[in-house]
Formats: structure tokens, sequence, C-alpha cells
């Protein structure tokens, strides 16, 4: 699997995450070339209430939610803490999900992420993106830049992992 990153400091306006515009904003995007069929990676990953089957820094998840209030998913983090998502858009067939974060203990505010899976240049790979817009909350943005990045890679390796 090969990774490219990018952060960017540009507003996601473009992207339609519509997550934090304030002039404390920051957005990350990363993308990772993996080398499996698109269908196969949004066939592992599509489903939001799955990340615990994927994401090594799951290790429990719960959903809940009726259609009025939307659709949540709770995770448990190995250490306990528990980070609460709400499921903002879903596209099968554009191979995409957005979500925000409601609660939990990461040094960000207004979250709001997607992620898209997309056929690779070459056949029979793929390409995912994974992008969030966001308020750093009690650290430096360099500091939750770095932190919402490694979540993403740790995601992609994982991946990588059960695609083997």
């Amino acid at each position: 699997m090969k990774f490219a990153t990018f952060v960017s400091l540009a507003a996601f306006a473009a992207s339609g995450l519509g997550g934090a515009s304030g002039a404390n904003a920051t957005d990350v995007m990363k993308s990772a070339v993996i080398d499996h069929p698109a269908e196969e990676v949004w066939a592992l990953i599509g489903e939001y209430g799955h990340l615990d089957k994927w994401h090594p820094a799951v290790v429990k998840l719960e959903l809940s939610g009726d259609g009025g209030n939307g659709l949540f998913r709770t995770l448990t983090l190995p250490d306990g803490a528990v980070l609460k998502e709400k499921l903002q858009s879903y596209s099968l067939d554009d191979m995409s999900y957005s979500y925000s974060i409601v609660e939990g203990p990461l040094p960000v505010q207004n979250y709001v992420s997607k992620i898209t899976v997309r056929p690779g240049d070459t056949a029979g790979q793929s390409v995912i993106e994974w992008s969030s817009s966001f308020e750093p909350a009690g650290v430096e943005e360099a500091e939750a830049q770095k932190i919402i990045g490694g979540i993403y890679t740790a995601g992609f390796d994982g991946i990588n992992d059960k695609l083997k």
C-alpha cells in the first residue's frame, strides 16, 4: 500500500464538509492507494456501523438513534475512552459518507469528516480519501492535525491488514 498525505489549511468549502469555519478552523486530508478494487474496499469500510471491523483503535462499536435524530455510533477505544459520532451523509453511489464528532476525548471541536473510496489509476487499485475540518481544542493546531492524521493512517493500515 502506498500513502499520499496532504495536510491543507485551506477551507473545505469545495468539499462540502461544512465543518469548522472560524478563524481557528483547520483541515486534514490523507489518502491511501490500496491494492484492491474500490468495490472490495467499500464492502469492508462502507458500512457506517462496521468501523470496529477495520480500525485498530476501535474495540467496540454500538449504533443508536432513530430516523428523526439521525444515526449515531458510539466507539470504545482501547483505553476505555468513548467517542460518539453522528452520520451526516451517506452515498452508496459515490462510495462515501460524512460524520461529525458529537462528544469524545479528541482535542477538536466542530469536527466534520468525510471518507471516500474511488477507483485508482491502475486496474485493481483504489484510493481512499479521508478528510476533516475542525477547530483545535486545548492543543496547538499542528498537534491536533498530527493526532487526526495519525487516526487516519492507522485506519488505512487496518484496511490493508484486513484485505491481505
